[in-house]
């Protein structure tokens, strides 16, 4: 061998042979070729002496083969990846944007249901809730008052929930304030220090709005609504320097109202024209997206302010009525009461008694609690966060009870069924429940599985499963199904091999829909043909042998 593989070089090299023998001469070029030949010959002696019989091995492939009636009628198991899930797990989202005061639980702690997991900031619930405790109290007493006559403590009672329910009003008519000259600033800072970088002479009659957009009739809208806001911002500056307590704070708040809403649509408009913006050299894809993220939480902004506004309104409303309903019932404790001023006091308290529910029910979107007894799964919240409306929170599951979820294609949900044995990689279960539909999103199947001791699964975590199908694909007047191992894909044709004296033969099939781990033959194969089971890394021609149990092949249609 290594006297052939100098042959060749000594060929491959010949014309530079030639050229290196006419530069030094014939005669010292033979004696240089002689000593090479000599080299060559001992090396190839050493090398014989020391390895008298040096030969290729050629390794010889065991395969096992079968009919192919034998490998349609074989049901293979449906190996499937399943998501360990628990059979009872609830997420909660908060009802409410705010900032977190308190927090009672870790994340892998035990809860029960019911029990408070964090607090979001709610001083002003809170208060609401005292409120509308106070006007129940007043409208009870009233009744009482009405029904049975006052007396001097009782006068008292009256004259004291006078005295509070002004102390109430006052307080909200404060709050009303400080609502409204949020919402100036909070107008301000969105229109003049945000959306006005869009413009050019922003505020002007000839503003113009700076981005390209596919738009020119939303540019058109957009640059004639902010004109309209500069009316809103010059009225809001001049009246907050005079606005005070003891103001007509409702009338106000209703005008303002009505301002935030018309600028929350100046923003929509912006948004959508920011969407379609077309980049240009003064204004990049960057910028863009910028410019649409500060729109977007000015928008934010200005439905917080809304709501501020709508609940000064409530709590000036609720204040006034309260102090309205003291005032009655200080009068009539003094005067005495008519049927039909106890028929108004009884109203008077239902009216009372939902106004403590719903003040409740708001109080109650700001404390986050467990729905159900479990494992905390997920929970990240700590005291001064800040936590979005809707965002999830919370998710508590009972781990100690858990199932494996999987999904299968519509032809494999037909070859199983519900208390089929289930083998999952670290423990055992049975089919539970099968989905009668396809799910819209996968366009699959979703199957549930029992687990019988899920101590080595954890929830959340991602299982191979097998399923043994209730029946097999069988062969004759059927279609022919066979493992995929046994199909050999090459780039021009799909082949199986049959055996013909220990010699692989091929023989082309034509392949069908994909069945798990088996693929429909539709033409190529008979059921009585014995066929090798894997193909794998065999060629055409081959020689193989055939392995214990393999039987005999033979080749042919």
């Amino acid at each position: 061998m290594l006297i052939i593989k100098a042959v060749l070089l000594i060929r491959r090299a010949g014309p530079r042979v030639v050229q290196w023998v006419s530069n030094i001469g014939w005669a010292k070029a033979g004696v240089s070729l002689a000593v090479l030949v000599l080299g060559i010959g001992g090396v190839a002696y050493v090398a014989t002496r020391s390895n008298p019989q040096i030969a290729p091995e050629v390794q010889i492939h065991s395969v096992e083969v079968k009919s192919v009636a034998e490998l349609s009628f074989a049901a293979t198991p449906l190996s499937l990846v399943g998501s360990v899930t628990s059979k009872s797990e609830a997420t909660v989202r908060a009802e409410k944007s705010g900032q977190v005061t308190r927090v009672n639980t870790s994340l892998g702690a035990r809860i029960s249901a019911g029990a408070v997991a964090a607090e979001i900031e709610n001083a002003s619930e809170r208060a609401a809730v005292l409120q509308a405790e106070g006007g129940l109290d007043a409208a009870q007493a009233n009744l009482a008052k009405v029904t049975g006559g006052v007396r001097n403590e009782q006068r008292s009672i009256l004259e004291s929930n006078v005295t509070t329910a002004t102390a109430a009003l006052e307080s909200a008519r404060s709050s009303a304030l400080s609502a409204l000259l949020s919402a100036y600033a909070s107008m301000d800072s969105g229109i003049l220090a945000t959306t006005d970088k869009l413009f050019t002479n922003p505020g002007s009659t000839n503003s113009k709005f700076n981005p390209v957009t596919s738009d020119a009739r939303l540019t058109i809208e957009i640059e004639s609504t902010r004109d309209v806001l500069s009316a809103y911002l010059a009225r809001e500056a001049a009246i907050s320097d005079s606005l005070s307590s003891s103001s007509n704070l409702a009338a106000e708040i209703s005008t303002m109202q009505a301002e935030v809403r018309a600028a929350r649509n100046f923003l929509d408009l912006i948004v959508s024209a920011l969407n379609k913006a077309i980049p240009t050299p003064s204004m990049s894809t960057t910028a863009i997206a910028t410019y649409l993220a500060e729109a977007t939480a000015v928008r934010t902004s200005l439905t917080s302010t809304l709501s501020a506004l709508s609940a000064a309104t409530q709590s000036l409303s609720s204040s006034q009525t309260a102090l309205e309903v003291a005032r009655t019932n200080l009068e009539q404790g003094v005067a005495g009461g008519q049927p039909e001023d106890v028929a108004a006091a009884k109203a008077a308290v239902k009216q009372a008694q939902g106004g403590l529910a719903a003040a409740r029910a708001n109080l109650e979107k700001t404390i986050i609690r467990a729905p159900i007894s479990g494992t905390i799964n997920s929970f990240s919240l700590k005291r001064g966060d800040y936590v979005q409306m809707s965002s999830p929170v919370l998710t508590v599951a009972n781990n100690g009870s858990l199932e494996v979820v999987t999904y299968v294609s519509e032809n494999d949900a037909r070859e199983i069924a519900v208390g089929q044995p289930v083998t999952i990689e670290k423990a055992s279960g049975v089919v539970t429940r099968i989905a009668p539909a396809l799910d819209p999103l996968t366009k699959k199947i979703e199957v549930h599985i029992g687990v019988n001791d899920p101590k080595g699964l954890i929830n959340g975590q991602s299982v191979l499963v097998s399923i043994i199908r209730t029946r097999a694909v069988s062969g004759g007047t059927d279609r022919i199904t066979i493992p995929i191992a046994a199909v050999k894909v090459e780039a021009e044709r799909s082949i199986v091999f049959t055996v013909d004296a220990d010699v692989l033969v091929a023989h082309e099939v034509t392949l069908g829909a994909l069945l798990g781990e088996r693929v429909v033959i539709s033409g190529g194969l008979t059921p009585d043909m014995r066929i090798v089971v894997d193909a794998r890394g065999l060629r055409e021609g081959e020689t193989v042998e055939m392995s214990a149990g393999g039987g005999s092949s033979s080749g042919g249609n």
